[in-house]
């Protein structure tokens, strides 16, 4: 392999996206058996992307670095799935917030326990101490930077 495509395949960039796709693929996998099997990979994205609290789609769509057009549609699957439901924003009528309904917090609950399971199998493969480090490294990488 082409020494300069081996160093790029091996950058943090690469490393932390391939191990992204793999964490969403189980993910998806793990949702098979559930009442959310039919979301797509974008909605499952977008639904994360709340993390649990109530955001407009602008911010969305900021943080997802999508079109908000792009954002609305996800969100309008998500409320076919009854996981979210559009308020309009107080003293703006333009913009909508996305809020979590109640079913919604029933696929958190369903994540986190899909995440112990993801988890559990990173742990399989570089032991719970290795897993804790890669954690708290990337953690306090987050704090130290500029956002």
């Amino acid at each position: 392999m082409d020494p300069e495509k081996a160093k790029l395949s091996q950058s943090l960039k690469a490393l932390l996206r391939d191990n992204l796709q793999w964490i969403e693929d189980e993910q998806a996998r793990l949702l098979e058996d559930s009442p959310f099997a039919n979301a797509g990979k974008a909605e499952i994205r977008l639904f994360a992307a709340l993390r649990g609290q109530s955001r407009s789609i602008a911010e969305l769509s900021r943080y997802l670095g999508v079109s908000r057009q792009a954002a609305h549609q996800t969100v309008h699957k998500l409320i076919a799935h009854g996981v979210v439901e559009l308020q309009p924003a107080e003293g703006n009528r333009r913009e909508k917030i996305v809020k979590i309904t109640e079913r919604g917090q029933l696929a958190r609950a369903l994540t986190a326990e899909h995440f112990s399971v993801i988890e559990a199998r990173v742990a399989e493969h570089i032991g719970e101490q290795g897993l804790q480090a890669l954690k708290q490294l990337l953690a306090s990488n987050l704090e130290k930077i500029d956002r």
